[in-house]
């Protein structure tokens, strides 16, 4: 990894540690409890006017994106490109949104997973663009190894 990346994660960092000093632990994280039923109540509403086949259809998408996602990660170790962090943070955001997978046959929460099928979509994007940039072959990386 290099000095930059390393950097902007210390400074990243220390702009958390202000932010919760300043605002305090427990004023972000009700901020956090405020923000994350708006945005589920704002993605189920898109959802409405649809039929329960095509809740069903953005549940099975969701799953199928994030067993794509996963993949991908795998790829991607495997070629010596870092993975496991990512994989590790789409899962956990992944069954907050959705609970655990004892509960995906009988919620059909369409909000939650619009927002999940979002998630998963964008995250194994992401990785297939991190999969596409590496041209040098196994075990290299990155361009500099400082």
């Amino acid at each position: 990894m290099d000095r930059r990346t390393l950097a902007l994660m210390w400074v990243g960092g220390a702009a958390l540690a202000v932010l919760l000093t300043v605002a305090g632990p427990g004023a972000v994280t009700a901020m956090l409890d405020r923000t994350l039923p708006r945005l589920i109540d704002a993605a189920a509403l898109l959802l409405v006017p649809t039929s329960l086949a095509a809740r069903e259809a953005v549940r099975g998408c969701a799953i199928a994106g994030f067993v794509l996602f996963i993949v991908l990660c795998v790829l991607a170790r495997r070629r010596g490109l870092p993975s496991m962090g990512a994989a590790v943070a789409v899962t956990i955001l992944l069954l907050l949104l959705v609970g655990a997978p004892r509960d995906w046959d009988h919620a059909v929460q369409g909000g939650r997973w619009l927002l999940a099928l979002i998630l998963t979509v964008v995250a194994a994007a992401l990785m297939t663009r991190r999969l596409a940039g590496n041209t040098r072959g196994p075990g290299w990386r990155g361009r500099d190894r400082r």
